[in-house]
């Protein structure tokens, strides 16, 4: 994957000098090639931010808004990104089977407060569908850096912390399915709330 490779390299010799970017707890990656990053969005400079953290390559997937624009349409293809719209397209499930991880942001959007929101549960209920691990991950200072309130982008420090992979069973019955998605949800967002206080 050159492309990615590229843009990776370019992206963390930014990240380093503009924001002297940290990153805390590459340890807790999986070892096996099959898991779900769960990432918070705090600012439009996350995508750019997790590529340079995390090492070896990612198959992030984008939401439709910006997959399809004209600008981004043509790299983001190129880098075997995921368009996203209102549902999980299979192409997530069959690239976690064949062993790829997934990075996702959970809340959707960027926030607009700076505080985490709401998770969807389509990363609980893929977890629970592919029997694949989560990897909360936690992106700190970007909002401070590019809040989408504001164009012009603050120099500071922004710190990347990566938790525990979390890890879920499948209910016996599936009726209990919404409701453990829910509970699951609820588990990822905490445990990257956890990671945001450092």
């Amino acid at each position: 994957m050159i492309l990615y490779r590229l843009t990776q390299f370019f992206c963390k010799t930014l990240a380093k000098i503009l924001f002297r970017l940290k990153v805390e707890g590459l340890k807790n990656l999986p070892k096996q090639e099959g898991f779900i990053l769960a990432v918070n969005h705090a600012s439009s400079l996350d995508p750019f931010i997790i590529i340079s953290a995390i090492p070896g390559y990612i198959r992030w997937t984008v939401i439709y808004e910006y997959y399809d624009l004209w600008y981004l349409r043509w790299i983001l293809k190129r880098m075997r990104f995921i368009r996203l719209g209102n549902n999980l397209p299979r192409e997530v499930f069959r690239t976690l089977l064949r062993g790829e991880p997934i990075g996702i942001f959970p809340e959707g959007r960027r926030t607009w407060t700076g505080n985490l929101g709401p998770g969807r549960p389509g990363v609980a209920a893929l977890a629970r569908r592919t029997s694949c691990p989560v990897v909360p991950v936690a992106i700190a200072g970007s909002f401070a850096a590019l809040p989408r309130t504001r164009k012009r982008l603050k120099l500071c420090p922004i710190t990347v912390r990566i938790g525990a992979a979390l890890f879920f069973s499948t209910p016996a019955n599936k009726k209990e399915n919404e409701r453990i998605d829910q509970e699951n949800t609820q588990r990822i967002m905490q445990s990257i709330s956890e990671l945001l206080r450092g």
